[in-house]
């Protein structure tokens, strides 16, 4: 189906204003920002974290062919640098393009302070080629694999002084390839953090799903890993569905996944930038409407956003 004009997504769809502010100085131990597509910032106990960051105009190999955005990332890496907002770590689910963008990486890498990309099993090749390693870090990870993040590991600007953060690569039903022939030779997951302190009432945790199907294996991640204050749940790119049922949760997939995991809010990721299928750029968000109203589920625990917005825990 065609996208619809500017003039009508501007307004069913606007993109909002980011409040920098609040970004500067979070009023909660948790919050997350939509920047488009499967690009959050999250927000934990000082610690500030980009999912899968795409802030290019096209999803592909070449600027000049390729997925291109209909609605506009809400901030780019030069306004986050401007706004004195510190980039701590990077989570990078897997190679699609839709995901993993040279640009995106190449402008966050150049920043000249310590930024830790933590990626899936055999993409360390790639960041050692594509950007500087002087004071940047790379951490490579199998599933179940965790590590722990202290404040002390990284560039001044972590209110919480005490805090630390433990990232788990975590399995999700999905896939690789960057070039075509080289399916699955990398690896693929989802990102479980716990944003730990001295205190238990600031503890908090997130799941970041990145790209996945619905798999058995879900409640197992909700039993070892959760249950979670926040899920980032993906809910585009779902049609036709007998292709791609094993790769994308649709609407109703995702808010079957967020009781699995057993996730206490989530926000909807993977839809609403980029064309990629055959459903109606819109559509995800109507369906994910009534599938929590269908699921008897609180309406604001799994609701649809706009992209620039942030969501307080």
């Amino acid at each position: 189906p065609p996208i619809p004009s500017q003039k009508h997504l501007d307004l069913e769809f606007p993109v909002q204003r980011i409040d920098y502010d609040l970004l500067r100085s979070p009023t909660s131990k948790l919050q997350a920002t939509w920047i488009g597509h499967s690009t959050l910032l999250l927000q934990m106990n000082g610690f500030n974290i980009l999912t899968d960051p795409v802030f290019s105009q096209r999803c592909s190999a070449v600027q000049w062919a390729g997925p291109q955005r209909f609605r506009p990332p809400s901030c780019s890496v030069a306004e986050i640098v401007a706004e004195k907002i510190p980039i701590h770590a990077v989570l990078v689910t897997h190679n699609h393009y839709d995901h993993l963008d040279y640009d995106s990486i190449s402008d966050i890498a150049k920043i000249g302070k310590k930024t830790i990309f933590v990626v899936p099993l055999g993409l360390r090749a790639w960041f050692e080629q594509h950007i500087p390693l002087s004071h940047n870090e790379v951490v490579e990870m199998d599933w179940h694999e965790t590590i722990k993040i202290k404040s002390d590991d990284l560039q001044p600007g972590i209110q919480n002084v005490e805090a630390e953060i433990e990232i788990s690569a975590v399995p999700m039903q999905h896939w690789s390839s960057r070039r075509g022939f080289d399916r699955d030779e990398t690896l693929w997951c989802g990102y479980s953090l716990a944003a730990n302190t001295n205190t238990k009432k600031d503890s908090c945790k997130v799941l970041f799903a990145g790209d996945t199907g619905m798999f058995d294996g879900l409640h197992e991640i909700g039993e070892k890993y959760g249950p979670y204050d926040l899920a980032a749940i993906p809910i585009g790119a779902y049609e036709p569905r007998d292709f791609m049922k094993g790769q994308h949760t649709n609407p109703e997939d995702a808010v079957e996944m967020m009781r699995a995991i057993q996730a206490r809010k989530a926000v909807p990721i993977h839809w609403g930038t980029f064309q990629l299928t055959f459903e109606p750029v819109l559509e995800p968000r109507e369906r994910l409407i009534k599938a929590v109203k269908q699921a008897n589920l609180p309406q604001d625990s799994f609701s649809p956003w706009l992209i620039g917005s942030t969501i307080v825990c």
